[in-house]
């Protein structure tokens, strides 16, 4: 319904088996109003019993409340602990910011308020069910709290990435390979067969550029997301800061309304950060705290004193400069030559940060006005997102079936689908368009988890000293099978074993003796118990009153077993005594 042959607005529903799971519920950051929105149109919201949300960037989660709240949708939406609170302030932000910019606005701060209380939580590796769908989280990467969710419908198992990085990062650990056969692998192309630099020659490229821009007197503009890679920046150029002393006197102003809330969700957070972030706050030193850092002045008076200010660097939010500070400072800073814009993020086509690549000597806006674009421009790639080597490697590892392509341009999508056709002949490589259905054939999953006694015996088969292992095989509603010891049935799975004991009765006129020795020329084991006969140690025969009782406890042997018995004492009542 979004992000097919296009970056924005990502949701793509799943359905087997009667079941329908929907990952991502984004917004286009290049429309606005009600065209924001994934084509909803095609689906009936009642029938989707899940909502899995992968982080809190807008083009995945912006259209959540519109989605809980103005439509028929009644399942279950989940998403990470840091996602949640994070999102609620992006919602926000956006619903005032809606509010003054678009007519059609999709929500307001009252639909969020009425849904948050409906979101739940979920921790990586931690497995929940809901409806026949068991669902998992892993780390993404990208994002604080970024996950990649695998849903396992009947043994048929789906991996949705969303945005992926399989980079190390100085605030976040890399995304996870999860440990387990995928059939189908729903993952992103936004870079298509694009190699990145090498994290060490872009980190310097963008150092030293900063740095050239701010010694030159001039002012340097960093479009940015208001969270998420920001966090990644501010660290670098603390770092950078720190080590250049002639840099001291030069500010680093980081513009977002939010930057004292996302502060406190950060810390809140640190333990899911990196392990450099995670030591730094074991050493009772607060890894947010930035010496060199500072929050950016109120914009407009920033603005009218701009002549005031001699060199400094601007974090400034959005990050495709669609509108808010970050355009208003370009809008000023362009036409100086002194000044340079840096774009470290992915920019959608549409947007005026996409429009920059094109190196323009003036660029349009809205409203019409012309801004000429004396500045320097570069575009430094930050936006931890999987280049083609990292996605390469990451479908070989997961050994996937079928491979369906989504959050790319069209034409990137293509080339990565033929490059991965090419390296891997034998997969199914999809890049469905918005709003095409694409019906996946994926081999039947046969295996069953053996557990518990049996196990040993399937060790042991390995070694070749049994040929056959013989078990209870259970299927739960999802379509997991486990196969097991029937004694252990209660220890392994929800399930309560019950018993069923039988008794036949009937009129028996010889002695229980004459009737031990028929069965002893059938059975070897009859033996005499407490005055009554056991035979084959199962079906207990006794006599009362020329009544006699045949008593087992059901099993296909005992069954067999104890219609024997009763067919040889019927014979036997028949002769007389």
């Amino acid at each position: 319904l979004g992000a097919g042959a296009e970056v924005g607005r990502s949701c793509c529903v799943v359905r087997f088996r009667g079941k329908v799971v929907m990952f991502d519920c984004g917004i286009h950051p290049a429309h606005s109003g009600m065209s924001t929105l994934p084509y909803f149109d095609h689906i009936n919201p009642a029938e989707v019993d899940l909502l899995l949300i992968t982080h809190f960037h807008l083009d995945h989660s912006g259209s959540v409340p519109y989605f809980m709240n103005r439509t028929e949708f009644k399942g279950k939406v989940f998403m990470t602990h840091p996602t949640r609170p994070i999102c609620r302030l992006l919602w926000h932000d956006y619903a005032r910011v809606s509010k003054i910019a678009a007519e059609d606005q999709i929500f307001q701060a009252s639909d969020i308020d009425q849904i948050m209380d409906r979101i739940e939580l979920i921790g990586f590796h931690e497995e929940r069910q809901f409806r026949g769908i068991k669902f998992s989280c892993f780390r993404a990467g990208h994002v604080l709290g970024a996950a990649m969710f695998m849903i396992n419908i009947g043994g048929i198992r789906v991996l949705y990435t969303g945005d992926y990085s399989r980079e190390k990062d100085r605030h976040l650990p890399m995304a996870e390979i999860p440990q387990v056969k995928v059939h189908v692998l729903i993952v992103e192309s936004t870079y298509g067969v694009q190699t990145h630099e090498p994290r060490e020659q872009r980190e310097r490229r963008l150092t030293n550029s900063v740095h050239q821009i701010v010694r030159a007197g001039g002012k340097c503009l960093l479009p940015v997301f208001a969270l998420g890679r920001a966090q990644e920046l501010l660290l670098i150029f603390e770092d950078y800061w720190a080590r250049n002393s002639d840099l001291h006197d030069i500010p680093i102003y980081y513009n977002s309304p939010m930057a004292a809330k996302c502060l406190r969700i950060f810390e809140t957070y640190t333990g899911m950060c990196s392990e450099s972030v995670q030591e730094q706050a074991n050493r009772c030193s607060n890894p947010w705290a930035l010496k060199y850092i500072q929050n950016m002045p109120e914009r407009h008076q920033f603005l009218n004193q701009d002549a005031d200010h001699g060199a400094c660097v601007v974090l400034a939010a959005p990050g495709m400069l669609q509108s808010g500070a970050s355009r208003e400072l370009f809008e000023a800073w362009a036409p100086d030559k002194r000044n340079g814009v840096i774009v470290t993020g992915y920019s959608v086509n549409g947007t005026l940060a996409h429009e920059l690549k094109n190196e323009p000597e003036n660029v349009t806006l809205s409203d019409g006005r012309k801004v000429n674009v004396r500045a320097t421009i570069k575009f430094i790639t930050f936006s931890a997102h999987s280049d083609y080597g990292q996605t390469s490697e990451f479908i070989r590892r997961l050994k996937a079936n079928v491979v369906v392509l989504m959050h790319g341009e069209e034409s990137e999508m293509v080339r990565m689908r033929g490059k991965l056709r090419e390296e891997y002949p034998d997969l199914n490589v999809c890049a469905p368009q918005n709003c095409q259905t694409v019906a996946l054939r994926v081999p039947p999953d046969c295996s069953a988890d053996v557990v518990g006694k049996l196990a040993e015996e399937v060790s042991n088969a390995k070694r070749g000293r049994t040929s056959e292992i013989s078990g209870l095989l259970v299927e739960d509603i999802s379509g997991a099978r486990t196969l097991l010891d029937p004694e252990e049935l209660t220890t392994y799975t929800t399930l309560s074993a019950c018993k069923l004991q039988q008794c036949q009765r009937f009129t028996f006129a010889h002695s229980l003796a004459a009737l031990g020795r028929s069965l002893r020329e059938t059975y070897d084991e009859v033996a005499v118990s407490d005055g009554s006969l056991l035979v084959c140690d199962c079906v207990r025969v006794s006599l009362e009153q020329q009544i006699l009782s045949i008593t087992w406890d059901t099993s296909p042997v005992a069954d067999l077993v104890a219609d024997s018995v009763a067919i040889a004492a019927i014979d036997l009542a028949r002769l007389p005594v």
